[in-house]
């Protein structure tokens, strides 16, 4: 797998270099969110709706025996209004950090957090016992997805743009959930149990896309955490095994534009490692599956071995991992964090701790 040279982070479109983090950040951050938002995930009409408000719907104690205090509330984005569940610690210290989990229809469907807290995606009295304090947001309130496709006429789409406005560029369901994900940080800035300049965003596959997304439009996320997210996500386009462009066709994730390269993805303008990048010099971690072949975990550490370029502008290191990658280990030197599980496309309890281990360190400031 090698870089395309047209795609290199430090050269601008005019083919400058970028010696300067002030070089990035007025130059060539710029440049690439501009080819990210009109060729991969959309432009947003807006970056905030006219009215947001939120209501605590619910609040009980020790939630099902868990240590956790859990709260439900409603997020009203105009006159569309979705669920954010928030378990509080019980025995840390307050306000807590947090992880701001993205969880999909998928999974959203199949959760009752009325009749159980932990799943196997998400342990969350494990983490409520470690101090952090746990956001959950269902994609699938904030928009439809995969099984229910919306036509963007539904949730935060049909709360912000008429579908008959909509272009070849404009922002699609992966942008939409980024934005559902904004307006519950937007919450977590209010809720005096959350320490919110000390949350990570995490998600799995397709929400492991939205989690990057959310870190590229909203600097408060202090960690970013992608889960196998594959093309589209933290994976290299160009040279990728597996899942390709046009494997993404049925979706309504992407924008318009992003369906031009389903043959041709040499002709795509930009590629993911742009997107990592664009999360620098805070800290993010990219996790992949040994068997799993169709997000391509060579691919997805080669986007990070690229991205580090950035944070080393900023003098601090990157990614740093063994020639040989070992299957379990936690790569943690750098700031941008690895490391590879043994099985296929999930996201497990196994790998919950190696993101808190990382997490002590960048938003407790130490380790236990």
């Amino acid at each position: 797998m090698n870089e395309n040279k047209r795609l290199d982070l430090l050269t601008s479109i005019s083919g400058q270099p970028i010696k300067t983090v002030e070089d990035w950040e007025t130059y060539r951050r710029r440049e690439i969110k501009v080819l990210l938002e009109n060729f991969v995930y959309g432009v947003r009409p807006c970056e905030r709706p006219e009215r947001e408000v939120f209501t605590l719907v619910r609040k009980e104690k020790n939630w099902l025996g868990s240590g956790a205090t859990f709260k439900e509330v409603d997020v009203a984005c105009n006159d569309h209004h979705f669920p954010a569940y928030i378990f509080i610690p019980e025995n840390a210290p307050l306000p807590a950090p947090a992880f701001l989990t993205v969880m999909n229809e998928k999974r959203s469907l199949a959760y009752d957090f009325d009749k159980a807290v932990d799943y196997p995606h998400l342990p969350i009295s494990e983490i409520v016992a470690r101090g952090y304090a746990v956001a959950v947001m269902p994609t699938n309130a904030v928009s439809p997805d995969w099984m229910y496709h919306g036509g963007f006429k539904k949730g935060v789409f049909g709360a912000i743009e008429p579908a008959e406005d909509r272009k070849e560029n404009s922002w699609a369901t992966l942008s939409g959930w980024a934005f559902g994900a904004q307006l519950v940080m937007d919450y977590l800035t209010t809720d005096i149990d959350i320490d919110h300049k000390n949350v990570a965003v995490v998600g799995h596959s397709r929400d492991g896309k939205t989690a990057l997304l959310t870190g590229m439009y909203d600097e408060r996320v202090k960690l970013v955490i992608s889960n196998s997210s594959g093309t589209g996500g933290a994976a290299y386009t160009r040279g990728k095994v597996g899942e390709h462009i046009r494997n993404l066709m049925c979706s309504d994730w992407f924008c318009d534009n992003y369906r031009n390269f389903k043959e041709n993805e040499e002709m795509l303008p930009c590629d993911q490692h742009m997107l990592l990048a664009m999360i620098a010099p805070r800290p993010l971690y990219i996790k992949s599956d040994a068997l799993d072949e169709w997000s391509d975990p060579e691919a997805e550490l080669f986007s990070a071995k690229l991205a580090s370029s950035v944070y080393e502008l900023y003098g601090k290191k990157g990614v740093v991992v063994d020639d040989e990658v070992v299957i379990e280990k936690e790569y943690h030197e750098g700031m941008i964090a690895y490391h590879r599980s043994p099985i296929d496309h999930a996201l497990t309890a196994s790998d919950w701790h190696h993101y808190m281990n990382f997490a002590d360190k960048h938003l407790k400031g130490q380790r236990p």
